[in-house]
């Protein structure tokens, strides 16, 4: 449900975060493929140091919040599929939160506590993350139990919750068990929530279509507002201010913004060139929804109209775009993809004389030298097999040319970088594109790029 006010207004959403019997049917999902002498011993993510006693924003590791929804530091989960008894009760999961402090409260925001979190979170128990060693440490010691786990998280600071949450389990148990990959250790469970994270649920679409949504608004700005002499940091401000006012808690990553010389640079982030006339534009931008994240690229010409060279190159990639969307079907191999955006990439650019030939893969790599698609969700890269195609499997297709001012290139193409990234769902029929309120066809761009200009 959306409502605005005005015809100006912003997209205001009163949809809560996923529901708790969402998160409640994963931790089941995960119980249910599990032998029932395991257990299951998952932390949240550390609080990151920025300097002095300033912290960045928090943000959950993405298993954890798929698993609870729950957002705090200093939390940790024990599921067990064969059930624990604990004060006098038979559960098999026990959240683990910090507890409720008035004083902390004042400076850092209300905590859920155990009560509240069992209520809005609808774990069987939740326990102050207090007693954390005390519950598991005994559960280790009788030496009857398959522990799994994730890749312990780097950067943890000494002296906090998680540091000591950590020690508890490494310090008492096999340390064979914690080997990542080893039986028993992080490979079964990673493979596990790979596979179950890579199919999204109705509850989870709603969320990364909000995402998306919001994130073509922010091109449709862009294109309608930017002019040459605009540094690319106010584009980026211009981006991010979009995301805030249509209801997106950050972005899912760095917003790219790369200007004539930096739309050559892939993961180009300083944003401090100023534009100029005849410059191409990669913004490549995601808005993050209650840890769902967007990612799509558009290449504008900052002019408001592509150069005769720019429109070859645009065109040419849009052309592989659309082949690498076609071959984006259940059952084809993940890659198909961009064995299909290769080759468009690899016959346009032999007829441009910028490769030798078509079968010159390694011209090719010189001008498209990454991948055409990963799998999109809680992480801008998220997790997925890399397998044959599923439906309900959302991934990106991105293909782009890059060609920087060197001595071998005709300088007519020289900084003339394109990038053009949808979010796409894989189904049983053809590919639905998610992106598509972020224009994307070239005379389209133009159009509406000269509706303010």
């Amino acid at each position: 449900m959306l409502w605005a006010q005005g015809a100006d207004a912003p997209v205001r959403y009163d949809e809560d975060y996923l529901s708790a019997e969402f998160h409640r049917s994963r931790r089941t999902a995960v119980m249910e493929q599990l032998p029932s002498n395991s257990l299951v011993v998952l932390f949240g993510a550390p609080v990151r140091n920025r300097n002095g006693d300033m912290d960045y924003e928090y943000r959950q590791a993405s298993d954890f919040l798929y698993l609870t929804g729950s957002e705090e530091p200093g939390s940790a989960m024990i599921l067990a599929p064969g059930g624990l008894d604990v004060d006098g009760a038979r559960v098999h999961e026990i959240l683990f939160v910090p507890p409720r402090d008035p004083s902390r409260e004042v400076w850092d925001g209300r905590r859920f506590g155990t009560q509240r979190a069992m209520q809005r979170l609808g774990v069987q128990l939740a326990l102050d993350a207090t007693r954390f060693r005390d519950v598991l440490i005994p559960l280790l010691q009788t030496g009857q139990h398959s522990v799994y786990h994730l890749a312990f998280p780097d950067g943890v600071p000494d002296g906090s919750v998680l540091r000591d949450q950590l020690r508890a389990l490494i310090d008492n148990v096999d340390p064979a068990a914690l080997a990542v990959g080893g039986a028993g250790g992080a490979g079964p469970l990673r493979g596990l929530l790979d596979d179950m994270r890579a199919i999204k649920s109705d509850e989870e679409m709603t969320a990364l279509q909000r995402a998306i949504d919001i994130t073509g608004e922010a091109h449709r700005e862009v294109m309608q507002q930017v002019k040459a002499g605009w540094a690319e940091y106010e584009i980026e401000a211009l981006i991010e201010y979009t995301f805030k006012r249509n209801g997106s808690e950050q972005p899912g990553f760095n917003s790219i913004v790369g200007s004539g010389e930096n739309s050559t640079i892939l993961h180009y982030m300083s944003n401090r060139r100023v534009t100029e006339e005849g410059d191409v534009i990669v913004v490549d931008i995601g808005a993050e929804v209650h840890g769902y994240s967007a990612d799509v690229t558009r290449t504008i010409p900052v002019s408001g109209t592509y150069s005769p060279e720019q429109r070859t190159i645009y065109e040419l990639v849009y052309r592989a775009q659309e082949a690498g969307i076609q071959a984006t079907r259940a059952g084809n191999p993940f890659f198909a993809s961009n064995s299909e955006t290769s080759r468009v990439l690899a016959e346009g650019l032999a007829a441009l004389g910028l490769i030798s030939s078509a079968n010159d893969q390694v011209g090719l790599r010189r001008f498209f030298m990454h991948g055409t698609s990963h799998y999109l969700g809680l992480d801008v890269h998220d997790a997925g097999s890399y397998g044959p195609l599923r439906a309900g499997e959302v991934v990106t297709i991105e293909p782009g040319i890059y060609i920087p001012a060197a001595e071998d290139i005709d300088p007519k193409w020289w900084n003339i970088g394109v990038r053009i990234e949808d979010d796409v769902l894989v189904t049983d029929g053809d590919p639905v594109i998610l992106s598509g309120g972020a224009l994307r066809q070239i005379d389209e761009v133009e159009a509406l790029m000269r509706v303010i200009s």
